[in-house]
Parts: structure tokens; sequence; C-alpha cells
């Protein structure tokens, strides 16, 4: 489901799963974090987004 880049990242911030085997719980644990992290560190003061943005949105975009 998630690639290489995506798994650390998700593990920096602080997501410590079995990526090979995640309960529907820990998938919704995933979204509410990355949509935190998204809302406060995904965008530049022209609203555009950052590459923590752009990393944010790949990961909620696989997610079912």
């Amino acid at each position: 489901m998630f690639n290489a880049k995506q798994i650390e990242f998700l593990v920096q911030l602080g997501c410590d799963f079995d990526f090979n085997d995640l309960s529907e719980d820990e998938l919704a644990e995933i979204e509410d974090i990355v949509a935190l992290k998204l809302q406060t560190s995904g965008f530049n003061e022209a609203y555009s987004t950052t590459s923590i943005g752009e990393m944010c949105e790949s990961i909620l975009d696989v997610l079912p």
C-alpha cells in the first residue's frame, strides 16, 4: 500500500505499525495523524503545497 518513502515519513510521525498488516483502526489513526500534519505543515504562506504537504497528500490518496 505505502512505498518506502511514505513508510519512513509515517514512522517519523510516530506511526509504529506493521505496514504489511494494517487494521482499520490503524488506517484511521494514520489518516488522522497525516491530515493534522498536512494542516499544520503542508502549506506555505502563499498556500502552496510544501514537500511535507505533497507527502501527506500522497499518503492520503492511497488510503482506502
